[in-house]
Formats: C-alpha cells, structure tokens, sequence
C-alpha cells in the first residue's frame, strides 16, 4: 500500500496538461557545427560554447546532439539552463524535449533560485511548470535548513518543495526525520506526514504522527506526539511548540512519565516550560504510582512537575487535592512530593483517613515507599479521631506527632510531643458495653497499636489521668477541644481517579 500511495501521489504532481501549447522551436550557436545520422535519424552534432534558445530559456553545454525533427536535444558537459525566474540549473548530462519543454538532467545536477539550492544525480524538470522532480537521493539547502531525502517535487513559482522517503532536515540547533514532507523555503514551514522524530543539540527527543514546524515564526504544532528528555516522557494527541518563549503545549489524553519510577502524570492539557524545566499538567489532572497489588492516586486542579539540575525531584499539586489508596484516603489544598525520597508534604487543611482512623494537623508529611506508607509526621494542632463499634470517638491530640504503620497501613504506633490529650473508651466485648472513658493529659506520649486497636500508652511527663464511669460521662466529656469528625467528606475512587468515573480503564504503561 505504501508503494502505491507513492506512485499515485508522484502521477498526480508530474502530470500536466500538453493542450494548448505553442510550438516554439529551438535555435542555437556553437563553434562548430557537423551533420551525423544517429540511427538513421538526422542530428546536428554541436561543438564549443554551445547555447540552445528556446522562448525565455537559454541552454548552454560543452557540446549537444540536436534532432530537428523532434526539436529535441542532448547535451554533455557543463550543462547550465536559466529560466524565464531567473533560477540556474546546471548538470553533466541533459535530454531535453522541445515539444513538452522537459529536461532530464543527469550527474551532479545543481538547481539554484536565489538563496535556494536543490542538489542531486537526477533531476526532471518542467520549464514552463517551473516543477522538478528528482528521485535516488537529492538535497535542498537554504539560509536556514538543509534538507535531503530519497525523492523529492519542488515548484520553484510557489517556493514549495515535497519530500518523501527518508526525509531528514537539519536545522539551526536540531535533526527532524519524517516519512514524507512539504517544504516552503519562503516562510521556512515544513509539515510531515507520517511517523516524525527530532533530536535537539540539549538532547531532547521528539515522536510525532505528523505536524508543522515554522522556523520564521517560532511556532510548532505536532499530532500524536511525544517528548523525551533523561528525566522524563511527554505525550499527547497534540502538541504545539513557541519556540520564542521555549514553552510546549500539550493538548488531549496528556501523559507525563518520570523515568526511573513509578510515577504518571495525566491530565486534559499541559504546558512544558523548556527554559525553566517546568511541566504543569491540569484539567483532569492525575498523579498515578503504580505500586503491588494497589495503585496510589492523586487528583488536583493542576500538578506540576520541576525538574531541577537535570533532575526530576519534585511534584506540586495545588487546588482540590484528593489521593486515594486501599485504606489510606486523603484530601487538602495543596501537595509537594519529592520524588527521590517519596516523601508528601500536605499543606492547608489537610485530612486522612486510615482505615478507620481521621487524621489531621496544619501539616501532614509521609513516605510511599514501595506499597506501604512508611512513616507520617504530623506537624501543628496534630489529632486523630477513631470510632470504635459503638461509634464512641476515641481521640489523640498534641502538638505534633509522629505515626508509623505495619505492611498492611494499619498503625502501628503513636509518638505525640508535646501538649499531649487522649480520650478513648474501654469495652467490654462479651457484653457489647462500655467499662468507662479514659482521659488522660501528657505532654509527650507514645500509642503503640494492635490491628488498628489501642495496646498500650506509654507516659513520659507527668501524666495526669482519670476515669469516668459510664454513669458519670457527660455530654463535655466525650469531645477534646477542636474535634471534628468529616467522615462524610472521604473521598471514594470515582471522586479522584477521572477515567473511572467514565468507566474507561487504561492500560498499564
């Protein structure tokens, strides 16, 4: 099917229409003249300083063989043509038909219009058309880029090259490799067709499915695209270039891959800032780390991504954040993950709920490390709220706190610093009551868990502690000051995950 696509595209370009032309004959001048049969066909052998006129073209050559009968002629050896344009050709060989006004021009064929140059071997060219065709290899070079592929059509009253099979273009500080090309040396625009790459001098690679690419106005657009660097993969349905501002803008199923980890980010539209290394990924925007058995999400307004010294170490996501992983959900305002030490930091109101633990504080830190939640920091007015099967509300509250947890997220202890409070009740299982509500304050303490259940507290600084009787508890004492149970704000997979809400799975990547 290639093939045919070529040979169909390549007979509509040459074909034109012969009706209606006016024979012009050809005259000529030369130091020498002789009469030969060639095939028992008269020919006028022409020797020395050799020039053939046809209307506005001028032919000149070391030497030529002119059939008078079919008005057409050869001629060898330092062949050049000028045009009614001003454009030169020159080569070693030349057939030309004064009738169709076509010349075949062989070995080392040079076409020149202005700052334009076209080289190749084989060049058939189409005077009043002002269209060659070359194949097995050509070249065109301007005051900007320098172009070659295996064959090519230029019209040279339109400043419109096309380019087909193994199209390379050299740029000022790039290479571009396209299946086939159309080339305007005007307003240096080159559109591909087909499968496109392009290395860049700092080593940033380029796949597309076709696209426009305008030098004179710093503006690129590419189709089915992909960006890659050391540090990361950018792909998208489109993408659009400004080269001034060095800025990329990514439009449609957005997908930023960091190499050397886990980590997607996917979203509706992105911008890549080449000049400061920044990515900011939004409409949809959704961080996904592919992790055994589970996979962790990150949904937000915009996320961006800073790739700093060659490096890709961190992610910001900001407005609307939510995450979601089996048995650790989470929302807040805004996000910084670094990367390298899969450390989040959780900013503004942060919350997160752990089984059936609602954990808070003005900052919430923790590593995801392989598929676990490997240790949380809780930073400033620190609580944690837990409901037991009675729904009675066991709390933690302090300064700040640091939370470890076992392979499978549930915690597994509790280290609290500073102005340290507790509440939570004893039961009794067999009966299904309540034995009493334990109080007790502490500056620092230490909670240690089994399956998400209180074992034991350890007291540093003079605890003070009581217990209250079922019969004694009032209303004041079943609360600390600030709690705030907002189990109904957990946000479920559909809430962050976009694709899901649509009912479209991707595939793993």
């Amino acid at each position: 099917m290639k093939f045919n696509y070529y040979f169909l595209f390549f007979l509509t370009l040459i074909s034109f229409n012969l009706s209606g032309q006016k024979k012009e004959k050809i005259t000529y001048k030369a130091d020498e003249l002789k009469f030969r049969r060639i095939d028992k066909e008269p020919v006028r052998k022409l020797i020395g300083n050799v020039i053939f006129i046809q209307g506005n073209t001028e032919i000149k050559c070391d030497s030529a063989n002119f059939y008078n009968r079919k008005n057409t002629l050869e001629a060898f050896g330092n062949i050049l043509i000028t045009n009614s344009d001003s454009s030169t050709i020159n080569a070693e060989l030349l057939i030309y038909d004064g009738e169709t006004k076509s010349a075949k021009l062989r070995k080392n064929v040079i076409y020149t219009k202005g700052d334009e140059q076209i080289k190749t071997n084989n060049l058939d060219y189409f005077i009043d058309e002002k269209k060659g065709f070359f194949f097995n290899e050509g070249e065109l070079k301007d005051e900007t880029n320098t172009l070659t592929s295996n064959n090519g059509i230029f019209y040279g009253n339109k400043d419109l090259s096309i380019f087909y099979v193994d199209v390379e273009l050299l740029g000022e500080d790039y290479k571009l490799n396209a299946d086939s090309m159309t080339y305007n040396s005007t307003t240096k625009e080159a559109i591909t067709y087909g499968y496109t790459e392009i290395l860049s001098d700092d080593s940033l690679y380029i796949e597309s499915l076709g696209g426009s690419f305008t030098q004179d106005s710093n503006n690129s657009s590419l189709n089915s695209s992909k960006i890659e660097s050391d540090e990361y993969i950018l792909e998208a349905d489109f993408i659009n270039f400004d080269e001034i501002n060095s800025i990329y803008f990514a439009q449609n199923k957005v997908k930023l891959k960091i190499k050397k980890t886990d980590y997607y980010v996917l979203g509706d539209e992105g911008i890549y800032d080449r000049e400061n290394n920044i990515t900011k990924i939004y409409g949809n925007a959704l961080l996904r780390k592919n992790i055994a058995q589970d996979t962790f999400y990150l949904s937000s307004d915009t996320i961006l991504a800073l790739d700093s010294k060659n490096e890709m170490n961190k992610l910001f996501a900001y407005n609307n954040v939510k995450f979601y992983k089996n048995n650790f959900i989470g929302k807040t305002d805004s996000v910084v993950f670094f990367i390298k030490d899969s450390l989040l930091e959780m900013y503004n109101d942060p919350i997160i709920w752990n089984n059936n633990n609602q954990i808070s504080s003005d900052t919430i830190q923790f590593k995801l490390i392989d598929d676990k939640v490997d240790q949380m920091n809780l930073i400033r007015n620190s609580f944690i709220i837990s409901q037991d099967t009675l729904g009675n509300f066991n709390q933690i509250k302090g300064r700040n706190m640091k939370a470890d947890f076992y392979d499978n997220d549930f915690l597994k202890s509790i280290e609290v610093s500073g102005n340290g409070e507790t509440i939570y009740f004893g039961l009794n299982e067999e009966t299904n009551s309540i034995i009493g509500l334990n109080y007790i304050v502490c500056s620092d303490l230490k909670l240690n868990f089994n399956e998400n259940e209180i074992e034991n507290i350890i007291f540093y600084r003079n605890p003070k502690a009581k217990m209250i009787p079922p019969h004694e508890i009032k209303e004041t004492d079943l609360y600390l000051k600030s709690f705030n149970w907002r189990n109904d704000e957990t946000p479920n997979i559909q809430d962050v995950v976009f694709y899901f809400r649509k009912k479209i799975y991707l595939r793993n990547d």
